[in-house]
């Protein structure tokens, strides 16, 4: 009996732990096809093949479970207490002892540039690097360990039930109605400066972004009379979701055309 409940709760934790959903990581990885440099693109499609960037954005969540890739479940969040300035923010996320995103994300570019790399470890580093330049762009994947990225703060969304990581997850997206290249489409023409300055960024800054945005979500949780949300919370909260995948799009198309330039 033990080992079907082991299975259950490995299913049970791989929902909690998703980010953004498929179509979400899927408009991640389609905005940053539509930036990539030549040399970019050609190495991208000499590692993945027929696949793009978009076909392969959920790969990381698809395995996690599986042996070979178990221990890969830390690294798509990070958790720190509220209440952190600047400085305090990066110090404890370079001297955080667990894997987490952020030391995932930075061995994971190391492989994919190292010609030591077999390459069928720099296949699947790519493949990573994807999805978790996605992951860190979700707010609730950069937030408080104790309700798990917010996965334990029930609310009522336009009358169903779903938690405040679900809700940035995938509902707030869904709303909108649009597959991921009609998302992609809305979201991939960005101004020239604005682009420079998002590739320019260093990764503790989309963290640091993050944070932020998830502390002020808890706050706003917090100072709900009742947990029943519904179009005025989508209206104020889904440009934020728009903004936040735009950057990851445009920041993931950076990384990769460093690494290949």
């Amino acid at each position: 009996m033990k080992k079907p409940i082991l299975v259950s709760l490995l299913a049970v934790l791989s929902v909690l732990l998703t980010s953004w959903g498929n179509v979400g990581h899927q408009t991640v990885g389609k905005i940053a096809e539509a930036h990539l440099s030549k040399k970019a693109k050609a190495a991208v499609q000499d590692l993945l093949g027929d696949k793009s960037l978009a076909d392969v954005a959920s790969w990381a969540d698809d395995v996690r479970n599986q042996d070979e890739f178990k221990e890969t479940a830390p690294w798509h969040f990070l958790n720190l207490p509220l209440g952190l300035d600047r400085q305090t923010f990066d110090t404890q996320v370079q001297s955080l002892a667990e894997q987490n995103v952020f030391s995932a994300l930075t061995q994971l570019e190391k492989e994919l540039t190292d010609p030591a790399t077999p390459r069928e470890k720099k296949i699947a580093a790519l493949k990573f690097i994807v999805h978790f330049v996605g992951d860190l762009h979700q707010p609730m994947h950069i937030s408080r360990k104790e309700d798990k990225g917010g996965n334990t703060i029930q609310l009522n969304y336009e009358g169903k039930g779903t938690n405040l990581h679900s809700l940035w997850d995938s509902k707030l997206i869904a709303t909108q109605g649009l597959n991921y290249e009609q998302f992609a489409s809305k979201l991939e023409r960005v101004r020239p400066a604005k682009i420079k300055k998002w590739q320019r960024d260093p990764m503790m800054q989309w963290l640091w972004e993050s944070y932020q945005i998830s502390s002020q979500l808890y706050a706003e949780v917090d100072a709900m009379k009742g947990r029943s949300i519904g179009k005025e919370y989508y209206e104020q909260h889904i440009p934020v979701i728009n903004e936040r995948i735009q950057q990851a799009g445009i920041r993931l198309a950076g990384v990769l055309n460093d690494t290949f330039k």
